[in-house]
């Protein structure tokens, strides 16, 4: 990160820092069987993450009464295949201001909803998304494992389960072998990222804690 970014970061952290102090909101433990609103907010970067969030929302669906997805493309342009996803909301860049707080209407919107259930399934730090994260005023909030990152009530350590990660790349390959060629299999897995893998592990991990868990 180039020091002007680190700069622009650094100023926005702290009038969030302001903002969190200021913020009245009462946490209250939800699962899956009674979150009636859920909101999902994630990294639009790469394209595969929208099919994985696009599955998720169609089985979360099932239960829920509203899912409302925001994704975040980090870059100026959004992605052509994004426009007019209905149930889909994006903000880019563009909509950032100097210090990268979020001033899209979809942003704001998504920021001040009072769902049942926020889930942030972004894989890295990305600060628009951190910056609508921390604002939520989310009845439960479940999310990645960050040292840094205190505005989740729930998360999943995903560096601690490297390990899960590979098995669900073993198991992928193993469920489809009977249909098609172990190489032509494996061949494909090279196209998938790691970050791909991740991001279906922690919805996986997600999805059973938050099934399971007593509020």
């Amino acid at each position: 990160m180039k020091w002007s970014e680190q700069l622009k970061t650094g100023i926005g952290r702290y009038f969030l820092d302001r903002k969190i102090k200021s913020l009245d909101r009462k946490v209250h433990a939800c699962n899956l069987d009674r979150a009636r609103h859920i909101g999902i907010i994630y990294n639009a970067t790469e394209y595969i993450s929208f099919e994985i969030i696009r599955d998720l929302v169609r089985q979360l669906s099932e239960n829920a009464e509203r899912v409302i997805v925001l994704g975040y493309v980090d870059s100026k342009n959004l992605i052509d295949n994004y426009l007019y996803r209905k149930g889909f909301d994006f903000f880019s860049k563009s909509d950032l201001n100097w210090y990268y707080k979020p001033i899209s209407a979809v942003a704001m919107q998504f920021m001040n909803e009072q769902f049942d259930l926020l889930l942030d399934l972004s894989l890295d730090s990305h600060f628009p998304i951190r910056y609508i994260t921390s604002l939520s005023p989310a009845s439960f909030k479940a999310g990645r494992y960050s040292t840094d990152d205190e505005s989740l009530d729930f998360m999943i350590d995903i560096e601690r389960e490297k390990h899960s990660v590979k098995a669900l790349h073993e198991e992928i390959i193993h469920e489809a072998e009977p249909a098609r060629g172990k190489q032509e299999i494996e061949a494909d897995m090279e196209l998938r990222t790691e970050k791909e893998l991740q991001l279906k592990f922690l919805i996986n991990q997600m999805i059973h804690y938050l099934s399971i868990l007593n509020t």
